[in-house]
This record gives C-alpha cells, structure tokens and sequence, in this order.
C-alpha cells in the first residue's frame, strides 16, 4: 500500500467518524416521529389541518366520538382511556377549552411512560397524570410553537397553538425542551369523585359515558364493586339521583356483556376500563332517561337478596 493510499484511507476513515459522531448526536436531540392523536369537543378537521401543515408525513388520528361540549372531566378520563394502548412518544392533543383567552396556561405534559399530552392547563390532564405519572411539565413558548399569522387570534388555541406545537413534537421539528420553560412537575387536577362501600350499599357518582353510545359509569371501580359480593345473574336495586331529585330507579341484572340480556333492556357491567356500568341493549342509556355526569349525579347501589 503506497503512503498516498494510506494518507487517503486515513482522510476516509475520519471522515466517515466525524459524520457518524454528528448523525448520533442528532439522533439524541430529535425524537423519532410518533404519531398525533388528537381530541375535542367540536367538529372539523381544521386542526388535522394545522397538523399536516407541519409534516406531510406525520401519522394523525382523530378521537371519535367528541367530547361533550365543556366537559374537562370527559376530555380527562377520554385522554387517560385512549392512550392507555399507544407507545412512548405519542402525542396527544386535548381542546375542551372554555376558558380560552384567559390566564389559564397552555402546557405539554410528559408522563413517567413516555407520552406527551398538549393542552391547557384546566383539569385535562388530571387522568392521565394520575394514572401515568407526571415526569415533567412546561408552558409552551407561543413566541415560537405558535401557528405563524395567528397571534391575532385568540380564541382558538386548539388551531393557533395546541396542534400546531403538538405537531412539531410528534413529527421530530422540535424536541420536548423546545416546547418551552419548564414549569412545577404539577398540572391542575379535577377534584376526585370518589365511592364508597357503607352499610351493603355502594355509593358513587356518574363520571362519564354520557356521549353517543351513552353507557354510563360511575366513581365504583370493579375492586369496590368486589365488596358487594356480586355474583354474575344477581339482580341489584339501582337510584340516579341529580341533587336529591330520583331521576332513575330500577333492579338490574348484572352481567358479562350486552348479549346476556335481550334487547332494549337494562343491563349492569364492569366496562372494559374496570368501571361499573349501565347500558342498555342496543341503546342509549343516558339519552333515553336524560342523565348526565359530575358531582350532581349520584347513585345507589344494593343487592337484593338471593331468590330460594
């Protein structure tokens, strides 16, 4: 090998060193490209639009059915539902935002498994936080993460900001720390609706499952539920209440799924989140009796004894 073949190999050899030093570092500061989950309480697919705008390339999917208007608590426990599947990376972008415009904050929140959830700081993430884990928060810098031409608008923070910085994340155009300062590993969290087990009978609140299917379910998870003793075919005696007001009240089979019980009938369930659920057989249980979700909607729950 002649001393210029040697020279040349050399310049080669460091060449392709150099090169593969800057594609790892690279690599560290951009994340992959993950996919963009996003959800609202409105149609329209303006902010898919947004999303598109951004990488061409980017992998967008849309919740369905939406949210009930205004309702944070629904947007939270959706988020803490529909992500409960996705890998590390993904993004999710949340817009049930009535106070937008105001000193609320809009934030990107990473969770101790890897996901990122885009959205004002309003209680959205109260599920996803408490049920992942918060790993870090920041407040999204709209001086650069903002949707360009729109800093006149500014109510729609779900087009101009929330889709447009969820977009750049999961596409690779910005990293976690570029989104912005980072903030108090802490977000605004709902206060909890919570059951309990007194005196053989279950006591809850309805919490969600008011939308399009409208199987409701309340604040008794299956491991409370346990404390009744159910036995599948057992009937139990059910009261909705809004306020003091009985909205509802009926005895109810419980059972493993909607085909034990013939259709257009009640039926009671452990839904596949582990909540304890009423449905109705090939209907919709909250918009037949009018029922709807939060503190106001309570419910009791006992097991008539066992017929001999």
């Amino acid at each position: 090998m002649t001393r210029f073949t040697k020279f040349l190999m050399t310049i080669i050899l460091t060449s392709t060193a150099i090169f593969a030093c800057a594609q790892n570092e690279h690599r560290q500061d951009t994340p992959d490209k993950s996919a963009l989950v996003i959800q609202a309480d409105f149609a329209g697919q303006v902010m898919t639009g947004v999303a598109y705008s951004v990488s061409k390339d980017l992998d967008i999917y849309n919740v369905r059915p939406l949210i009930p208007l205004y309702d944070i608590r629904s947007a939270s426990e959706s988020l803490a539902y529909n992500s409960q599947t996705w890998p590390a990376g993904t993004v999710f972008v949340s817009v049930v935002d009535p106070g937008v415009g105001t000193d609320r904050k809009s934030v990107v929140l990473q969770t101790k498994n890897g996901l990122f959830f885009v959205s004002p700081d309003n209680g959205s993430l109260s599920d996803p936080a408490s049920q992942y884990g918060i790993e870090a928060v920041r407040e999204i810098d709209e001086s650069v993460n903002r949707r360009p031409g729109s800093e006149w608008a500014h109510t729609f923070h779900g087009r101009d900001v929330y889709s447009f910085t969820g977009a750049r994340l999961a596409a690779g155009v910005i990293t976690f720390k570029q989104v912005g300062p980072l903030m108090e590993p802490q977000v605004m969290m709902l206060n909890a609706l919570g059951g309990k087990f007194e005196n053989g009978i279950l006591y809850g609140f309805v919490v969600g499952g008011t939308g399009r299917l409208g199987n409701i379910y309340f604040s008794i998870n299956r491991h409370l539920f346990d404390d009744i003793k159910p036995a599948y075919g057992g009937v139990f005696d059910i009261t909705i209440r809004k306020n003091e007001a009985v909205i509802w009240q009926e005895s109810t089979p419980y059972v493993k799924s909607f085909g034990d019980v013939p259709v257009g009938n009640t039926l009671l369930f452990v839904n596949s989140s582990g909540d304890l659920s009423l449905a109705i057989n090939q209907g919709n249980f909250a918009h037949k009796f009018n029922i709807e979700s939060g503190k106001d909607w309570s419910i009791e729950i006992s097991k008539q004894p066992a017929q001999y």
